[in-house]
């Protein structure tokens, strides 16, 4: 088969061009859990996370992966018993399934994902979780729902988009990541048109990210942002892994330490599975500091001291959810030491009392990692 990127817009256009039929909907909320289906790290962290979420007003749960592996049906085999609420596995629809893989391009398969999510959703809602973001509040996916629904919005978000271009231009729109929207707005519009794409509006031509077109078409009254520090988010973490992995010449700035996060997630998440990653151990990752040869590159220790005392804490926010107990808390705080020593964050706390915006301290209960 052809590689559809090559064919161009036109491809998309007309693979995209209508949403299929679709029954009566319920009132209530799909979860769609997006992953990638080579990073089964990702998947079990979503669920992980997703488990302790008051599950009122969710309908069901989909996971989405851009391929469906052997490992991925076991994985949602294992938590569907006691998950709580319904759990499907929903696979991309021919020839996506097979030519997505192929492409590598993380915008295109969480369009795809998204399309492939609210196809098959029941609710009159959808909440699209971003598999790299922790909940630290446990009734933040309930109180977007029922906050859209409330006041009749399309879409809620809890961040703007990291783009300033929207706003320079009086516009706030809602990043994609725990995104509430009314599946009747987003079939509104044509599905080709909340993929990322290149537009033109307000007389300039701009790359528009996942949804972002039809945000900025719609009545601004019918968007909103309700701004929260209930969450803990890394962003352009599996982007960032699918650049590492493609041919290249010389180390892999990681000046963000996002392939040390994957690598850490791994770890904690995944440990069996550790082999099977295409990344350096965390022993070789530490190796790299104050290095120029090997497969990572990571910031000098002047130029990097900030960005990541950063990482750390959020690293040491995330980890005080109830999807790790203290024995993966303790494998983390060991991995992390080289770096620590390094960027000057030796004695330094790092999973700290978290209390939220609420008041309420992390989320209560719950078994460790791995869903």
């Amino acid at each position: 088969m052809r590689d559809p990127v090559r064919l161009g817009p036109r491809y998309w256009q007309a693979r995209y061009r209508r949403w299929p039929k679709r029954g009566a909907s319920s009132d209530g909320y799909s979860l769609l859990v997006p992953v990638p289906g080579d990073l089964p790290v990702f998947l079990r962290l979503a669920l992980a996370v997703c488990r302790h979420q008051d599950p009122a007003s969710r309908l069901e749960t989909l996971v989405v992966p851009d391929r469906v592996t052997p490992l991925v049906k076991d994985i949602v085999a294992q938590a569907r018993p006691d998950w709580p609420g319904a759990l499907r596995l929903q696979p991309l629809p021919v020839p996506e399934r097979w030519v997505l893989p192929r492409l590598g391009n993380p915008g295109r398969n969480h369009a795809s994902q998204l399309i492939a999510g609210v196809s098959h959703s029941l609710g009159t809602h959808i909440v699209l979780h971003d598999a790299d973001l922790f909940l630290m509040s446990r009734d933040l996916h309930r109180r977007q729902f029922e906050m859209c629904r409330q006041r009749q919005l399309a879409c809620l978000g809890i961040s703007p988009p990291w783009d300033p271009w929207f706003a320079e231009h009086g516009r706030e729109l809602a990043a994609t990541w725990e995104l509430c929207a009314q599946v009747a707005w987003l079939r509104s519009f044509p599905p080709v048109l909340h993929m990322a794409h290149q537009n033109e509006m307000f007389g300039e031509h701009h790359m528009f990210d996942t949804t972002f077109y039809p945000q900025a078409l719609s009545d601004p009254a019918l968007i909103a942002v309700s701004p929260t520090e209930d969450f803990v988010h890394f962003n352009y973490v599996i982007s960032n892994y699918r650049h590492f992995v493609r041919p290249r010449t010389g180390p892999w700035p990681d000046n963000r330490f996002r392939l040390l996060l994957v690598r850490l997630l791994v770890e904690i998440f995944d440990h069996e599975g550790a082999g099977s990653y295409q990344l350096p151990s965390l022993a070789e990752l530490g190796g790299c500091l104050g290095v120029e040869t090997g497969p990572v590159k990571f910031p000098e220790r002047q130029k990097g001291e900030q960005t990541y005392r950063s990482f750390r804490d959020l690293m040491g926010r995330a980890l005080t959810g109830p999807w790790v107990d203290d024995v993966r808390r303790q494998v983390a705080a060991e991995a992390l030491a080289p770096f620590d020593r390094f960027y000057g964050c030796e004695g330094a706390q790092l999973f700290p009392v978290v209390a939220a915006a609420t008041g309420e301290g992390p989320v209560p209960g719950g078994s460790p990692a791995g869903g």
